[in-house]
């Protein structure tokens, strides 16, 4: 067995948008509306009344009106597998109580470019859900959507929108997006847990101190190779416990097992600049606390080189590195695979014996940092109305609703009685026929995405079982952020790097798209170096090529956002691990 002497390898040398908490199954929606003019106050209540009741009528009668809903959301709507806007209680009642049958288009590829196509040629969809902000802040300038204000006011001024909204996540909206344009997905904020407490610990742990990206072990594997949590628990016990595993010749159903897999072909952004770089103490301020770029920390220097001895050393097979996120499902649901590291929210945990003990402590004695959001965030998608929608109306009181309690417990559970019932708590629980739907007939066409509500999920969900998937995930989620070392940083300091800081068609914002397209190619390099020399040479390379690209002048820009951050939030990242490197 290789056993590494500290200091030789290893000492100088890793968010909607979406919350662990969301449920692993989704389902569309998707809208049509036409444009109201603004309008008065006077007499609103008297046409919202009118509007309601025409609106029943035409239930009644069987009359509906096609909703054009546009979304560039990968894993909700068309193309997703088996998926169907007919297969959920929510858009059966949305048709049935709205007259609204959900035309939902979701282009596989180049979402954006359609849209923006669509802007220019002024028809756009009647609703829009979307994940780029860059699209969000296009549609805005060229005044093409509605200010939530406004339409809400004109078309359903009851609307209980309009009263408890929660005011962080609209400051945070209108910091990003110039104003309230949009209906976000995910929230989870203070504002909006006042609306919908957490019913327990558990939830309040994976707000504060929780992440999807994890470092979990197959506590099968390690109790039939008597490794244990102290051994996992130090980067040299852990690769004497990836050794053991590789050498132990133990099989699961007469297959081998797999000592480490990353997040398949998304490990960069979904292992490395995650849970990795954290885990060794990588932090995006220098020790004067200016930004730079994460990249250039010592931390991720010893994350890119835990990563390398993976692979020097065969415990992870860089063939691993390339493959899909359904391939990689096929080697955990197989249980073959001893540690994953990457986002726990990838996989059906049902049954499965993961198990997280946060960091694996550095050799250096480098403390991890961890980022979460410490601020109301904007939520993860982003649905805005089109000031040329067709049913201004009726889009007005579906967002209303399905913003509400009630619209939520059909969106979430289905209906009471049937699907769930519900104590005088609040909290639901499935019966055997809503369990039987939600694993079957409905697949993954029963949540609609865009009005999906964290808190709400975590006001009405019962401290789960265990053995469930959402039993294994609250486990796995605050593992990190809980280890009594850990320094928690807040996330929304950094909140500017969703914005256009420099402009792209500038020098700097050129060689800014160059660092990024350079930075994905040049961290494989890194990563599967087949020497600690060949390590070193491409590492100096990489900070060499960052120095030709002008990364400090581009630091320096982003650092003037960043402070400016720092100050109107009143708070600081520090490089908590800055005297290990003097």
């Amino acid at each position: 067995m290789k056993r590494r002497k500290t200091g030789k390898r290893n000492t100088k040398s890793l968010c909607a948008m979406m919350l662990a908490g969301v449920m692993a199954f989704s389902l569309g929606a998707c809208g049509s509306a036409e444009t109201g003019a603004s309008g008065t106050q006077t007499g609103q209540s008297e046409a919202a009344g009118e509007i309601a009741q025409a609106d029943t009528a035409a239930a009644a009668s069987g009359e509906t009106s096609e909703l054009y809903w546009f979304s560039d959301v990968s894993g909700w709507g068309p193309a997703t597998a088996n998926w169907s806007t007919k297969e959920s209680p929510a858009t059966k009642y949305i048709e049935e109580n709205f007259g609204l049958t959900l035309k939902i288009e979701q282009p596989p590829t180049d979402a954006s470019t359609k849209l923006g196509l669509m802007i220019a040629s002024g028809e756009l969809p009647d609703v829009m859900s979307i994940t780029d902000a860059d699209m969000y802040k296009q549609l805005v300038a060229a005044d093409k959507v509605w200010d939530m204000k406004t339409f809400l006011e004109t078309y359903d001024p009851d609307s209980h929108l309009l009263k408890d909204f929660p005011e962080d996540i609209k400051q945070a909206l209108t910091d990003t997006y110039g104003g309230w344009y949009s209906y976000p997905s995910h929230m989870e904020s203070k504002d909006n847990r006042e609306v919908f407490p957490p019913d327990d610990q558990v939830w309040i742990d994976v707000v504060e101190k929780g992440s999807n990206s994890c470092i979990m072990f197959n506590k099968e594997i390690m109790d039939a190779l008597g490794i244990t949590q102290e051994d996992v628990r130090t980067e040299e016990g852990f690769y004497a416990a990836c050794e053991k595993v590789k050498t132990s010749g133990y099989q699961v159903d007469g297959q081998s097992v797999l000592p480490v897999v990353l997040q398949c072909n998304l490990w960069i952004t979904g292992s490395l600049d995650s849970i990795v770089s954290w885990n060794f103490g990588a932090v995006p301020v220098d020790e004067n606390g200016s930004y730079r770029h994460m990249e250039l920390s010592p931390g991720y220097k010893n994350g890119l080189k835990f990563l390398n001895n993976l692979v020097q050393d065969g415990y992870l097979d860089v063939n691993t590195l390339t493959i899909d996120e359904t391939a990689l499902k096929t080697y955990l649901d197989a249980k073959r695979v001893f540690c994953w590291i990457g986002n726990q929210a990838q996989q059906d945990k049902t049954n499965m014996p993961w198990v997280s003990y946060g960091p694996i402590l550095a050799s250096n004695g480098a403390r991890p940092a961890m980022p979460v959001n410490q601020s109301a965030g904007t939520g993860w998608i982003q649905t805005l109305v089109s000031k040329d929608c067709k049913e201004p109306e009726k889009i007005a009181k579906l967002l209303s609703w399905a913003s509400g309690k009630e619209g939520l417990l059909i969106n979430y559970y289905g209906m009471e009685g049937t699907d769930y019932t519900i104590d005088e708590k609040g909290i639901v629980t499935r019966t055997e026929e809503g369990t039987t739907k939600l694993a079957e007939d409905y697949d993954n066409n029963v949540l609609m995405w865009p009005f999906a509500n964290t808190s709400f999920e975590r006001n009405t969900e019962p401290v789960p079982d265990p053995a469930s998937n959402r039993g294994v995930e609250v486990s796995l989620m605050p593992a990190l952020g809980n280890y009594e070392d850990t320094y928690i940083y807040d996330e929304s300091l950094l909140g500017f790097k969703n914005s256009t800081v420099i402009e792209p068609s500038s020098d700097l914002g050129i060689k800014l798209s160059q660092i990024k397209n350079y930075l994905e190619s040049q961290k494989a390099k890194i990563v599967t170096a087949a020497s600690d020399e060949v390590f070193e040479t491409e590492y100096r390379n990489m900070l060499d090529t960052l120095n030709q690209y002008e990364i400090t002048a581009i630091d320096e820009e982003y650092n003037k956002v960043y402070q400016e951050y720092c100050e109107k939030k009143g708070s600081s990242i520090e490089d908590v691990n800055a005297d290990l490197y003097k």
